[in-house]
């Protein structure tokens, strides 16, 4: 293998739902806390835009980004249970041990005190934490959504306290989602020095060999030694 070695890290069908996770979420976060502070400088301009029937428009929008969120978890459901790289993939994602040894070995080098950075597969610890934070704020924001959504229906079984329970668990929880993407996932998608200006992952669905020495070094090795044994055997 060369250089200009391309590895696949995204599927098509993994970067599509990536996009549709992606573009819901992020007109999910605009049009909540548009609700929640309808007075901010930046909803104004959006009001100015959109005209006097914003804020009607504002719940369509929320309500029909919510459905393409809950469809593409659906999907994503259907993807990891009956697709093969599906399974290798939520497989690949289940914690491990050696994700504590990597956790420990990451604040050692970014506090100075080990000088070799640490060597990850083909997902991190970061990378796990994110997938199943998404999991699980999916499947919080959406169920607190749907009470709020049918907030009739729901009244006369939960009352006010219910509601209001309902209520603050949807916006704090939105307000973590939106932090650990804007804050966590951006960063090292976009300002990570070993990726900077961006890893194209995303949008190509490979990296470069020399992006996986950085990277996905223990991956790396497995894809070559894998290829090096079906060397072996058809020689």
């Amino acid at each position: 293998m060369n250089e200009e070695t391309k590895y696949l890290r995204m599927s098509r069908n993994e970067r599509i739902q990536h996009f549709f996770l992606l573009s819901s979420f992020i007109v999910l976060v605009i049009t909540g806390f548009w609700l929640k502070f309808p007075e901010a400088w930046w909803v104004r301009w959006i009001v100015y835009v959109i005209g006097e029937n914003a804020f009607e428009a504002r719940g369509i929008i929320h309500r029909v980004a919510s459905i393409v969120l809950i469809a593409v978890s659906v999907y994503h459901l259907i993807y990891i249970a009956f697709n093969k790289r599906g399974r290798t993939l939520v497989k690949d994602f289940l914690p491990r041990k050696s994700d504590l040894t990597e956790l420990k070995d990451s604040m050692k080098y970014l506090t100075g005190k080990k000088s070799d950075k640490p060597r990850f597969g083909r997902f991190s610890y970061i990378e796990k934490m994110e997938y199943w934070a998404v999991v699980w704020g999916t499947v919080i924001m959406g169920a607190t959504g749907f009470v709020l959504w049918f907030k009739d229906f729901f009244f006369k079984y939960i009352s006010n306290t219910g509601m209001d329970i309902a209520t603050a668990i949807h916006y704090y929880e939105a307000i973590l989602a939106s932090l650990a993407i804007l804050v966590w996932h951006f960063y090292f998608i976009f300002l990570n020095p070993d990726v900077y200006p961006m890893n194209k992952a995303w949008l190509s669905g490979f990296l470069t060999k020399e992006e996986m020495e950085k990277e996905h070094p223990l991956e790396l090795e497995e894809i070559e030694k894998t290829t090096e044994k079906d060397k072996i055997q058809e020689s």
